[in-house]
């Protein structure tokens, strides 16, 4: 109760039974909103940044989603995240990236950003370390290997990994007459 009241006169919405661990930076949270019952572990960096389109929350968090240790997201122009998604820890998705190619300013001296929207599918796995590059969509209940870079669309119930990422295996979604899986003991 005590993060719900606490975060949610801050944000664009943040719902009940959400957690934020102590963010190593959040940059404009009026941008952003957080579904129910959502676990951003700590040494989050949450950054909207770029100028104010004023249609909504630059990014978005879906419900029951978990985000481990030291996740950084900068979203210029729309990140979604879906439903349920479970994210490694140092895991970095950006939907932006600078401007460089201007023949007398350096990258950091631009102002200019070359901007993409990002989607993270429901209930997606984004393992430690992966990285997610603008512009892209990872399907719904994909999984991205950890170390890898996104660079491209991943589609619904598909495995990748590698630098650039690729696809390496489909996982077939769970019919309703599929036995339910038990979790293991050990």
């Amino acid at each position: 109760m005590w993060h719900y009241v606490r975060w949610r006169r801050c944000f664009y919405a943040f719902g009940w039974r959400s957690r934020l661990g102590r963010c190593d930076m959040l940059t404009n949270p009026r941008a952003m909103a957080i579904g129910r019952n959502v676990l951003i572990r700590k040494g989050a960096r949450l950054e909207a940044v770029g100028p104010d389109s004023g249609d909504g929350p630059k990014l978005t968090i879906g419900d029951g989603t978990a985000i481990q240790f030291y996740f950084h997201c900068g979203a210029a122009g729309r990140v979604t995240i879906g439903r349920n998604v479970l994210v490694g820890g140092r895991v970095y998705i950006t939907d932006h990236d600078h401007s460089y190619d201007e023949s007398d300013l350096s990258a950091r001296e631009s102002p200019r950003l070359t901007i993409a929207p990002v989607e993270i599918g429901d209930g997606a796995f984004l393992g430690e370390g992966c990285v997610v590059l603008k512009g892209v969509r990872v399907g719904r209940r994909a999984v991205v290997a950890a170390n890898a870079v996104v660079t491209r669309d991943v589609p619904d119930f598909t495995v990748v990994a590698g630098v650039p990422a690729r696809v390496v295996k489909s996982v077939s979604p769970r019919t309703e007459d599929d036995p339910p899986t038990l979790p293991r003991k050990g």
